[in-house]
C-alpha cells in the first residue's frame, strides 16, 4: 500500500515512542500526494512541511545553518515580494555538520525521546533571526500559505535528522531526473544553449501558443481571422478548376517526362538504384507495381552502365547515405507581378506584403519543413505552365524566361506573388489564394502562385498595419502556402511512400465512381486507399480521412483513441464541387490553422498538418515548430464518434456531455472561454431560418428549434467562438496586458502573457494569471495575489477577490486543453504512441503513470520522439517560484486607524481617516444645525378688502 504525503505528515508528527509503521516507510520512501490525487515521487517542497524541532541540538544546528539554503527557497514579505535564495553548494556542508551532531548525541537519543528544555532567550532570538517562517502545507496547495510555525510535538532527534538529510539529498538533485530528455523549459534555456540539437518550440518571432508569427512579449493574437471561404465558394471552385484543367493532375504523367531537378543523392534515387540492381540480378522477382511505374516513367530507368558510380562517387554516395540529406526548405519569391499592380493608392499595401507578410511566412515554413536541397539552379518546366508561360492562371504571374532557361539559385520552392484584383479569385473576404504549378520528378511542388487580394488589406492613414492585420495576413499566407506544399485534395494522389520510394497511387491515374461526402455520386480521380479512404460516421454522415502512417498516429495520440483510422477531412467542403475538401474537418479540428474556417481566437498549426506533409514523402518535418491543439486532446473516442450535444431535437435542447465540456455549449447566452483558455468567448448559436441557406440536417439536430445550430462547417455544433458586448477578439484576449485597463476590479482579473480564461459563477469567463506545473502535473491559478491549485478537471474553487471584499467560484479547465504539452509533446511527432493512463490509473504520479510517448524507435527516449522541445513561459518545472502576494483586507486600513499609531498608517489608512474625518464633520454639522435658533419668518401683509 502506498502512502500519501498527508499520511506521512501525520505519522511523522505523532509524539508516541517510535511512531507507527507508516513513519518508517515515510522516512524510507519519499512520497507525496499528486495534485491530481495520485501518487508521485516526492517534491522537495515536502521537506518544508516537516515539523522542525526547536529544542534539540540537532534542530538548533540545522536552523542556525539555515537548511533552506540547500535548495531554492521562498519567503513572502509584507509587500508581497518574493525572496529567493539558491545555494546548492552548501548542501554537503550542512549534511556533514548534521552528521557530526547526530553522532555526538546518539547516546542521548537511544530511546528516541527527548526531555523538553526550553532554550535561552538569546538562543531563541538567534533562531528566529537565522531562519524564515516555516510554511505549513495544506492538501492541494503545498507551501503556499505563509504562516509562522508552531512548536511541534516531541519527536526523536535522530529520526528527525535522518529525514532532514534525506530531504536535503533530494533537494540537491531534485526535479531534473523526472523530466524526460528532449524537453526544456523556456525559463531555463539560458543554461541549455550549448545543446546542439535544441530547437525552440516557437517559430521565428512566434508567440507562446499560436505557433505563428507575432510578439511574444506583447502577447499578441489580437484579431479574428475572417473565414477564408465563407461567401467565397466561387473562389475555391475557380482554384479547383485551375488544377483540373492541367493534364498532369488528371493523368499523373508530366508533360515533359525528361524534365528533372538536380539533387545530390536523393533517397528515392538511391532506392531506385537498389531496385535496378536487384531486378538485374533477379528479373523474375520484379514486382508489378515497380514494373508499371517504370513503364510510365521511362526517365526513371537509366541503364545500369550509366548508373554505375566510380570508386570516388561510390564513396561519396555511401557517406551521403549515412547522413541526413534533408535541409531547411529555401523559398524564393518573385514579386514582379505584384510590383506591376503598383498604383498611388496601393503602394503601402504592396510594401506591406513584400516586407512583412512574405518574410514571416517564409521563416515559418523554412523552420518547420526540410527537403532534399536542389543542387545548382532550380529550373521551371514550361509543360505544366498555363500557355507555357503563366503559373496557375493568366491573371496570376508570368514566369520570367530566365527561370526557364537559367533557373533560380539557392531555391527549393519558387512562389510567384501577384496582387490581381480578379473577381474570380477575390471574394468579399478572401485575403489570398494559392496553387502549385510546377513539380519535380518525384511530384514535389517546386513552384506555385500566391495571389493577394490587396483590397482586403486594411492599413491606417499612415500606411501602417495594426498587429491584428499582420496576424490576419500572416496566418492566411501560411495557410495558403500549405496548399502549394501539398495540403490539397488534388495533391494527395501524388504522395510518395518514403519507405519504398514509390508513388502511393498507381500511374497513370484512373477515375473511379464514388459517393462523396455530400452524398452525391461522382466519377473522378482519387488517391489510393492507403492514402485516403471513405468512412461512414455513427450518425450516417459520410466522410473521408487521410490514413497515411504518421497522420493516423498523430490523430490517435491527439484524441487518445488508438482505434482511429486516420484524420478526417471536411465533410462540409468549402468548394461547391469538391468531393472531399481541401482542409481538416472543422468539427474534429476546430482551432487547426488548416481547417476550413480559421478560428476567431488562437489558431494552431498542429503536428497533424506537419505529419501530412511528411507523409507525402517530400519533406521532413520539425515538429517542435508545431503545438498540440487543445481541441479534444486526450478526451477519448467518444469525442470523435458521439454527438457534440446529447438529448437534443424533438422539442428539447441538447446538453453538453462530459467529453464535450470545455469545447461545446448549448445556450446562445452562455459566456465562457476559448478551447485553449486564451480568450473570453460567447457561445456561437445561429438561427438558420433567417439566413435562408437551409436548415441543419436530421443528424445535426441539437436544439428544440430545428432551425437553430452552431456553425455549419463544424457540423452545426455550437462552440465558444463569438465576441460579445461590442468587443473585438483582441479585447477579450487574456494574454494582452493592455486589456487590464478594462477589467472588472470586483473580480480581481489579471491580463498578461501567462494569463488564462477561467469559467466562473459570475456568468462569464475571467482572466487570471496561471501556470502549468510539470512535475506536479497540475495547474496553478493566482486570484487576488493568492495561488490556488486545480486538482481535477472542472473542479470548482471558491476564491476571494478585491482583498476579500468579494468572491466568486472558478471552474478549473481541462488540463489537457490548457497545458497540452505536459502530456505527449507534439503528439509524439507521429513517431511513437502516446500512452494515456487507463480508467483505473491516473494522471500525475510516476513517469510510468502519466501520459508519455512510447517511441517506435526503442533507442529514442526523448519526450516527444523528436528534437528538443522548449516549453513556453506558462510551463514551469515546479511551483517553487510561485509566491502568494500578501494583500491587506479591504477593511484592514480602517481597523488600523483605531488600533495603530499614526506613524504606522499606510496610505489607505490615511484615506480612511480622512473619509472618517469628513463624515465626522458632517455629523457634527448636522447635530449642531439642529440646535441653531430658527429665524422668525415674516408674515406677508394682509391685503385690505373693500366692499364696493
Amino acid at each position: 500500500m502506498s502512502l500519501t504525503a498527508d499520511q506521512c505528515a501525520l505519522s511523522l508528527a505523532k509524539p508516541e515512542r517510535g511512531g507507527d509503521a507508516n513513519e518508517v516507510r515515510c522516512k524510507r520512501e519519499r512520497v507525496s500526494l499528486s495534485p491530481r490525487k495520485r501518487l508521485i515521487t516526492v517534491d522537495s517542497r515536502d521537506c518544508r512541511d516537516i515539523p522542525m524541532v526547536w529544542n534539540t541540538t540537532v534542530a538548533r544546528t540545522a536552523l542556525a545553518l539555515n537548511l533552506n539554503r540547500a535548495s531554492p527557497s521562498r519567503t513572502t514579505n509584507v509587500e508581497g515580494q518574493s525572496t529567493r535564495r539558491n545555494e546548492p553548494n552548501d548542501t554537503i556542508k550542512v549534511q556533514n555538520e548534521l552528521l557530526g551532531t547526530m553522532h555526538s548525541h546518539q547516546d542521548d537519543d537511544d530511546d528516541d525521546l527527548m526531555t523538553e528544555r526550553p532554550p535561552s532567550s538569546g538562543s531563541q532570538e538567534s533562531l528566529h533571526r537565522a531562519t524564515p517562517a516555516v510554511p505549513t502545507a495544506k492538501p492541494g496547495r503545498r507551501g503556499r500559505d505563509v504562516r509562522h510555525a508552531a512548536r511541534p510535538p516531541r519527536v526523536g532527534a535522530v529520526t528527525r535528522a535522518l529525514l532532514v538529510l534525506s530531504c536535503l539529498a533530494s533537494r540537491s538533485s531534485r526535479g531534473r531526473a523526472e523530466v524526460p530528455p528532449g524537453l526544456l523549459f523556456a525559463n531555463e534555456r539560458t543554461t541549455s544553449r550549448e545543446l546542439g540539437t535544441e530547437h525552440s518550440s516557437e517559430p521565428t518571432e512566434a508567440p507562446r501558443e499560436r505557433v505563428l508569427d507575432g510578439d511574444v512579449a506583447g502577447g499578441r493574437r489580437v484579431h479574428p481571422v475572417h473565414n477564408i471561404y465563407r461567401a467565397n465558394a466561387h473562389v475555391r471552385r475557380a482554384m479547383e478548376q485551375l488544377e483540373n484543367d492541367m493534364p498532369y493532375f488528371q493523368t499523373g504523367i508530366r508533360g515533359d517526362p525528361h524534365f528533372r531537378v538536380n539533387y545530390r543523392n536523393h533517397p528515392f534515387d538511391r532506392m531506385r538504384r537498389d531496385r535496378d540492381i536487384t531486378d538485374a540480378a533477379f528479373p523474375e522477382n520484379e514486382t508489378g507495381e515497380w514494373s508499371s511505374f517504370r513503364t510510365h516513367f521511362p526517365d526513371q530507368r537509366r541503364s545500369l552502365q550509366d548508373e554505375q558510380p566510380n570508386a570516388e562517387q561510390a564513396t561519396t554516395q555511401d557517406e551521403s547515405a549515412s547522413t541526413n540529406p534533408f535541409k531547411p526548405i529555401r523559398i524564393h519569391f518573385d514579386t514582379s507581378a505584384l510590383d506591376a499592380e503598383l498604383t498611388s493608392s496601393n503602394g503601402a499595401k504592396i510594401d506591406f506584403v513584400k516586407n512583412i507578410i512574405l518574410p514571416r511566412m517564409r521563416d515559418f515554413w523554412s523552420s518547420a519543413l526540410s527537403v532534399v536541397p536542389v543542387e545548382g539552379n532550380l529550373l521551371i518546366s514550361t509543360a505544366d505552365l498555363q500557355g507555357r508561360v503563366y503559373c496557375g492562371d493568366s491573371e496570376f504571374a508570368k514566369v520570367p524566361s530566365t527561370h526557364i532557361s537559367t533557373g533560380v539559385p539557392d531555391a527549393d520552392l519558387i512562389l510567384y506573388v501577384s496582387g490581381a484584383p480578379s473577381t474570380r479569385f477575390c471574394g468579399p473576404s478572401t485575403l489570398a489564394v494559392a496553387v502549385a504549378c510546377n513539380f519535380d520528378q518525384f511530384d514535389r511542388p517546386i513552384a506555385g502562385a500566391v495571389n493577394f487580394c490587396l483590397d482586403q488589406i486594411e492599413l491606417d492613414e499612415d500606411g501602417m498595419a495594426s498587429d491584428s492585420i499582420i496576424d490576419d495576413n500572416v496566418d492566411v499566407a501560411i495557410h495558403e502556402c500549405a496548399h502549394v506544399l501539398g495540403m490539397s485534395s488534388n495533391s494527395y494522389r501524388f504522395f510518395w511512400d518514403p519507405d519504398t520510394g514509390l508513388p502511393r497511387t498507381y500511374r497513370p491515374f484512373s477515375a473511379r465512381t464514388v459517393v462523396c461526402v455530400n452524398g452525391q455520386e461522382m466519377t473522378l480521380v482519387l488517391p489510393s486507399e492507403d492514402t485516403m479512404k471513405f468512412f461512414i460516421a455513427t450518425n450516417g454522415q459520410r466522410y473521408a480521412s487521410i490514413v497515411t502512417p504518421k497522420v493516423a498516429t498523430v490523430a490517435r495520440n491527439q484524441f487518445n483513441c488508438q482505434e482511429l483510422n486516420g484524420a478526417q477531412l471536411e465533410n462540409q467542403p468549402t468548394g461547391e464541387n469538391s468531393c472531399t475538401g481541401d482542409h481538416w474537418d472543422e468539427r474534429m479540428f476546430y482551432p487547426e490553422l488548416l481547417s476550413g474556417v480559421i478560428a476567431p481566437t488562437t489558431n494552431y498549426l498542429s503536428p497533424l498538418t506537419l505529419a501530412l506533409l511528411e507523409d507525402s514523402g517530400w519533406y521532413m518535418a520539425n515538429y517542435t515548430k508545431s503545438h498540440v491543439s487543445p481541441w479534444g486532446h486526450g478526451v477519448g473516442c467518444d469525442f470523435i464518434s458521439s454527438p457534440c450535444l446529447v438529448g437534443g431535437g424533438n422539442g428539447r435542447d441538447g446538453s453538453v456531455p462530459s467529453y464535450g465540456k470545455g469545447y461545446f455549449c448549448n445556450k446562445a447566452s452562455s459566456r465562457g472561454c476559448s478551447p485553449g483558455g486564451t480568450h473570453k468567448m460567447a457561445c456561437t448559436v445561429i438561427d438558420y431560418t433567417l439566413r435562408g441557406t437551409g436548415l441543419p440536417g436530421s443528424q445535426f439536430q441539437y436544439f428544440s428549434d430545428s432551425g437553430i445550430g452552431g456553425p455549419k462547417e463544424g457540423d452545426y455544433c455550437p462552440v465558444y467562438g463569438s465576441v460579445y458586448s461590442g468587443l473585438k477578439a483582441e479585447q477579450l484576449d487574456c494574454r494582452i496586458a493592455s486589456n487590464n485597463n478594462a477589467i472588472d476590479v470586483i473580480y480581481s482579473e489579471e491580463y498578461g502573457e501567462n494569463s488564462m480564461c477561467f469559467e466562473t459563477t459570475s456568468g462569464e469567463g475571467r482572466c487570471y494569471n496561471a501556470r502549468c506545473i510539470y512535475e506536479d502535473f497540475n495547474l496553478q491559478v493566482q486570484v487576488d495575489g493568492k495561488w490556488y491549485t486545480c486538482n481535477e478537471d472542472f473542479e470548482q474553487i471558491a476564491v476571494s477577490t478585491l482583498s476579500g471584499a468579494f468572491g466568486t467560484t472558478i471552474t478549473c479547465p481541462r488540463l489537457s486543453a490548457v497545458c497540452p504539452d505536459m502530456f505527449c509533446p507534439v503528439n509524439c511527432a507521429g513517431r511513437g504512441k502516446c500512452i494515456f493512463p487507463d480508467a483505473n490509473d491516473s494522471y500525475g504520479g510516476t513517469n510510468s503513470s502519466r501520459p508519455r510517448c512510447e517511441c517506435f524507435d526503442k533507442s529514442d527516449t526523448s519526450a516527444g520522439c523528436s528534437d528538443t522541445f522548449v516549453l513556453d513561459g506558462k510551463y514551469l518545472r515546479d511551483g517553487s517560484g510561485l509566491t502568494d502576494k500578501i494583500k491587506t483586507s479591504f477593511f484592514e486600513p480602517l481597523i488600523a486607524v483605531f488600533v495603530d499609531h499614526p506613524d504606522t498608517w499606510t496610505t489607505s489608512s490615511w484615506a480612511w481617516a480622512a473619509a472618517l474625518f469628513v463624515v465626522f464633520l458632517l455629523m457634527v454639522l448636522c447635530i449642531c444645525s439642529s440646535f441653531w435658533p430658527e429665524k422668525e419668518k415674516k408674515r406677508p401683509a394682509m391685503k385690505q378688502r373693500y366692499a364696493v
